[in-house]
Order: structure tokens, then sequence, then C-alpha cells
């Protein structure tokens, strides 16, 4: 009866060490996903800022050829 306890108290602490590696396994997977999209939203958004400030400027060379329009009409 003693050794089937023994048995079973190395069975379940084998089972928590390979329980607890898989968690560690699944953590560092989820850690590299997270990261990775991190990474890519900050790409997205520097390259929103980017579309963002080139569209700001092509407004206002549109904005100065308008007035210089207006300027040449009057």
């Amino acid at each position: 009866m003693e050794e089937s306890l023994n048995m079973f108290f190395v069975k379940v602490g084998a089972y928590d060490e390979v329980s607890s590696l898989s968690s560690e396994k699944l953590s560092r997977s989820l850690h590299e996903q997270l990261k990775e999209a991190k990474d890519h939203l900050q790409d997205v958004q520097a390259k929103t800022s980017e579309e963002a400030s080139k569209i700001q400027s092509t407004m206002d060379e549109l904005e100065d050829i308008e007035k210089d329009i207006v300027a040449l009409k009057g």
C-alpha cells in the first residue's frame, strides 16, 4: 500500500511538472504573439501617421493653389 501511495505521489508530481512546463510554453507563445501584434500595430500607426501627414501637406498645397487662382482672377 505504501509503495502504491508513493507511486501515486510520484505520478502526481510528474503531472504537475509537465502541466507547469506546458503553461510556461503557452505563456511564452502568447507573449511572442502579443509582441508581434504590438510591433504590427506600431508599424500600422507609423504608416497611418505618415499618410495623414502627406494628405495634410497635399491639402495645404491645394489651398495655396486655390488662393493663387482667386488672386489671378481678381
